[in-house]
């Protein structure tokens, strides 16, 4: 009984670390990885030569790098007891944040650890926001980007008390779509995932 209890319960939490599992925390709406820019100042508009970024480019670039670093804190933090869980805090805000860390706590409880990072491999943008003025200049307002990503998650473990795992090792890439908000805009610091409403085990090509 102890042994279907452990698995039960790591089969749960498995779907904290794949990309489609916070759907308890959903909003309405690689080991290495680039985190978004931590300046409190306005985003400086650069580019290619000749060109600018847009707030929009900005933006984009801004999630997608806060995804990946989600990923990353999220990997630590379940791959050992010990590093602090308020780390999240800096990557997500509710109410996908408090879902995460229920689960971790329930997780770490019954003795389950993870192993291995989950890794981005494709992001498209379905829609944004990014207040700017009339001459493109990033303006004070809330931005967001809805992201479509692919990501891979076979080199996730997820370990039992017992030693056996409770993840199948054939595991296929999985759609996450994400909300990334940013309250501060144009503060490149304020990025953060607000929603994950993807399912377990979502193809990267399913709508």
């Amino acid at each position: 009984m102890t042994h279907n209890i452990f698995r039960k319960t790591a089969a749960l939490t498995f779907g904290l670390v794949t990309a489609a599992a916070i759907v308890s925390a959903c909003g309405t709406d690689g080991d290495t990885y680039d985190p978004a820019p931590t300046s409190t100042q306005q985003p400086v508009l650069t580019g290619p030569e000749g060109s600018l970024k847009s707030p929009e480019q900005q933006a984009t670039e801004a999630a997608t790098a806060k995804i990946n670093e989600f990923y990353a804190v999220l990997a630590s933090i379940q791959n050992d007891p010990a590093v602090d869980i308020n780390k999240l805090d800096g990557v997500a805000v509710d109410p996908v944040l408090s879902g995460i860390k229920a689960d971790i706590t329930t997780q770490r409880s019954k003795g389950v650890v993870g192993s291995g990072a989950i890794t981005v491999l494709d992001t498209s943008v379905t829609k944004q926001e990014a207040p700017k003025d009339a001459d493109g200049n990033p303006i004070a307002g809330e931005a967001f980007v809805e992201m479509r990503t692919c990501v891979d998650i076979s080199a996730l473990s997820s370990t039992l008390p017992d030693g056996t795992s409770a993840l199948s090792p054939n595991r296929a890439p999985e759609l996450a779509k994400f909300t990334v908000r940013n309250s501060a805009w144009p503060d490149a610091s304020g990025w953060r995932i607000a929603s994950q409403p993807t399912k377990p085990g979502t193809s990267c090509d399913s709508p």
